[in-house]
């Protein structure tokens, strides 16, 4: 790895920030030199409340899972001083160790200039094969314009994005909360039945297609080596997730197509 240095970001309630914190040591562990400058996480509990190392800083949000939350950190950064990092945001649910972070700014580093962003494919341990086919398909059977993007449980944004100006400023898009696009319900089917849900989400993959329908010559890629994603909950929280899986495709196509993006454009931006 050169001497790029990264920030890391993720989002959790106050109910599960000490999962959140050992995932972090975890990480942090597994790492050599002084790659991860700083740790930011979006949480609804305030840093005074909770004692952290001292490169971990607690940013408050009433609603960490918000799909903009990550606004926050890219705020932080772009009013600091001096160096520059690139920002990778995860689940703490998502299985990866130092050795993806090289493999990801390596990936990076390849086309620093047009690259926005390297994601790596996922794989739930909760949706069988078929289910994962079902939804991560598009009604083709071709693989569905979510499923080829990267997420932001796990992916490292370019720095030159994120502290750009105009055109090339990364920033997740508010239509990606249900509370600001007012589009009402979507129906999925779940385990063979109808259910409702709503439009939301998909934000990484729309701030991916915004940039590369205003310039063609950017990319993106998705390394295909899938990483464990562990999802642990009760009934309510399996369900839930089975309906984020579910509409992604559907979401991410309605809300390209509201905003103007091209899809066309975001397919040939993968590398």
């Amino acid at each position: 790895m050169k001497n790029d240095k990264i920030v890391l970001a993720t989002r959790t309630s106050y109910d599960e920030y000490d999962d959140c914190i050992e995932r972090i040591k975890r990480l942090k562990s597994s790492s050599t030199g002084n790659v991860i400058h700083k740790v930011y996480i979006i949480s609804n509990l305030r840093k005074e409340d909770v004692k952290t190392d001292e490169n971990i800083e607690i940013v408050f949000d009433q609603n960490p899972p918000r799909s903009t939350a990550f606004n926050l950190i890219i705020d932080r950064l772009r009013k600091e001083q001096g160096e520059e990092y690139h920002l990778l945001v995860f689940s703490k649910e998502v299985e990866f160790d130092y050795s993806h972070i090289t493999r990801m700014t390596e990936e990076l580093n390849k086309d620093i200039d047009h690259l926005i962003v390297v994601g790596y494919s996922l794989r739930d341990n909760i949706l069988s094969d078929e289910e994962y086919k079902l939804y991560s398909n598009d009604i083709n059977g071709n693989k569905g314009i979510a499923y080829q993007a990267p997420w932001n449980t796990c992916a490292l944004w370019n720095k030159k994005f994120i502290y750009s100006k105009g055109k090339e400023s990364l920033r997740f898009d508010e239509i990606c909360e249900k509370e600001k696009n007012q589009l009402g319900e979507l129906m999925v089917k779940i385990d063979g039945k109808p259910e409702t849900t709503n439009y939301k989400g998909v934000e990484a993959g729309l701030a991916i297609a915004g940039f590369v329908t205003r310039n063609n010559k950017l990319k993106f890629k998705l390394i295909e080596d899938k990483l464990a994603w562990n999802i642990k909950g009760d009934e309510k929280k399996i369900k839930e997730h089975k309906k984020k899986m579910a509409r992604k495709n559907i979401v991410l196509a309605t809300f390209i197509n509201i905003k103007g993006y091209s899809i066309d454009a975001l397919l040939k931006a993968k590398m």
